[in-house]
């Protein structure tokens, strides 16, 4: 079963059906393997109703919605590094590297960046 559309539609009833109320999350070069290919562009989030993060990636928005996201307009930006400090026990209960992009690793869609 593709487990996308249902990602889709979680993401949307999170942020109200407007990407602009996620948190835009800027990936850093250090953890990440795309930005060594220029294509990994950031990731949005949004809480669920029981506050566990959504993820989206910017890529994905866009090929969804048609639109490209503006981080400005997006309700704040977070660097990676500082979604890391904050979520730091999230990270350690659902993660398994330190070494690795916490996104890939929590991003439902990681396996297109891998295929």
């Amino acid at each position: 079963m593709n487990q996308k559309p249902c990602q889709f539609y979680s993401f949307l009833q999170a942020v109200r059906g407007n990407w602009r109320n996620a948190l835009f999350i800027r990936c850093s070069g250090s953890l990440c393997p795309m930005i060594r290919q220029a294509s990994c562009e950031g990731f949005l989030m949004a809480a669920d109703a029981g506050c566990q993060p959504i993820f989206l990636s910017v890529q994905t928005m866009r090929k969804l919605s048609g639109e490209a996201v503006d981080p400005e307009e997006c309700s704040a930006i977070l660097e990676c590094r500082s979604f890391r400090t904050a979520y730091t026990k999230f990270l350690e209960w659902h993660t398994s590297s330190d070494h690795v992009c916490p996104f890939l690793q929590l991003y439902p869609d990681r396996d297109t960046y891998f295929g």
